[in-house]
């Protein structure tokens, strides 16, 4: 069994394996009531419909589906434990890839988040096929080659505990990112904890990141501060970490700029969740947030 160690408190976690503790239900649960974080663009809702085949006439159920939050795009989703075969997988994909949505579809998904604007989301699912994607607790490279025909992501989804209960999630594989703007890096292996940004033509500063300002930016998983600095016409940055950020044995990145999309997520009773719920529906949060990507 696999763990991570949090740098910062020195706290381990260690994954939860499905045959001991969990069954599919329960990840499908996990990444339910937590997708909102996972892929902060996206209005997840559950998608228990029976789904028909257009030439076989055969039936699947999917498990889940999320609406991309300005309706220019949406996932059918299918939650796996890996002792399934691949025969039970692509039997289903095959089902949701061969399926004509219809407002019915529509109408389901809206009766189980009601957030979701009833209008736009038949026209997304009416008239734009969804993209597929299989949500697995382990690696399974030998789903690939299957899944690939049918242009279906494989994301890898993992459940870690400490001691005390806490959960943290590792995420690996395919799923859904959004970059909006990025400009090209050089990586130097003489200075391990500095990028040159290549073309900067103001890029940090659009995002209000002067010379001498720090920022967080995401790699792997990890978010570092790196800190602004300019000498002359060149821009730099300059992490703060103890530990060497990037991979040395890498050159070139991509410095990303995306936004994510949260909604609040009040707490308390059922009525009162469904008061506030019905009170904040306008309300939405832009985050700013950066990674890096290799080239």
């Amino acid at each position: 069994m696999s763990k991570i160690i949090d740098r910062e408190t020195n706290n381990w976690y260690q994954e939860v394996a499905a045959q001991d503790f969990y069954k599919e239900i329960d990840l499908e649960r996990e990444i339910m009531h937590n997708i909102s974080v996972i892929f902060p663009e996206y209005i997840p809702a559950s998608f228990k419909v029976e789904l028909t085949h257009n030439v076989t006439g055969k039936k699947n159920k999917a498990d889940l589906c999320m609406i991309k939050f300005d309706y220019t795009e949406w996932y059918v989703i299918e939650v796996e434990l890996g002792g399934h075969s691949e025969a039970e997988v692509i039997k289903q994909i095959d089902t949701f890839a061969n399926c004509t949505y219809t407002a019915a579809h529509a109408s389901h998904i809206h009766n189980q988040n009601n957030t979701l604007n009833l209008t736009s989301l038949t026209v997304l699912v009416t008239g734009k096929n969804p993209e597929l994607m299989v949500i697995v607790n382990e690696e399974k490279k030998e789903w690939k080659k299957g899944l690939k025909k049918y242009s279906c992501k494989m994301c890898v989804f993992q459940i870690y505990n400490d001691f005390g209960g806490r959960k943290i999630f590792r995420l690996q594989g395919e799923h859904p990112f959004i970059y909006t703007n990025f400009r090209n890096c050089t990586f130097e292996k003489s200075l391990p904890f500095a990028i040159k940004i290549l073309n900067e033509e103001g890029f940090l500063s659009s995002y209000n990141i002067s010379n001498g300002d720090s920022v967080d930016i995401e790699f792997n998983g990890v978010r570092n501060v790196w800190v602004r600095e300019d000498y002359g016409s060149e821009v730099f940055l300059t992490c703060k970490s103890p530990t060497a950020p990037l991979d040395s044995l890498t050159s070139r990145y991509r410095l990303n700029y995306y936004k994510t999309r949260r909604v609040s997520q009040p707490t308390g009773n059922t009525i009162k969740i469904r008061l506030l719920n019905w009170l904040n529906k306008s309300q939405v949060q832009i985050n700013n947030s950066f990674s890096f990507t290799k080239e």
